[in-house]
């Protein structure tokens, strides 16, 4: 069975595309879409017309309550305990490895210093 669109539903959609005015999208000078500003969408949110009033005041609400533009970082003591741990836990990881890198070095001196004692010992004799 064929794809068949029904004429008059493509007439009546045509016809409510003439009567509305559609916002003009930000397109860039090369022909890409270039994202609006938040002031932007708002005065295009203002001109829709198949939006009611309720609708729109919806949208406008829960854009700028997303919006990053009003938004603060909230940090608490807690979240600076987290950090604090972490650091301290990488940190005392660090130590750990470190020091057994410096016990590893300095026993393998102190053996070649007592390979070489016990040579020049062998050959005083």
């Amino acid at each position: 069975m064929d794809n068949v669109i029904d004429e008059a539903m493509f007439e009546t959609v045509g016809s409510n595309d003439a009567s509305q005015e559609i916002p003009q999208m930000p397109i860039g000078n090369e022909g890409n879409f270039k994202m609006p500003s938040l002031e932007q969408f708002l005065e295009m949110l203002e001109t829709m017309d198949s939006m009611s009033d309720e609708e729109k005041e919806q949208l406008k609400s829960e854009v700028l309550r997303n919006s990053m533009k009003g938004r603060r970082l909230e940090t608490g003591f807690s979240d600076y305990l987290v950090f604090l741990t972490m650091v301290v836990i990488i940190a005392s990881v660090f130590v750990f490895f470190g020091y057994k890198l410096y016990l590893s070095l300095t026993e393998k001196e102190r053996k070649r210093e007592e390979k070489l004692k016990a040579k020049q010992a062998k050959k005083k004799k």
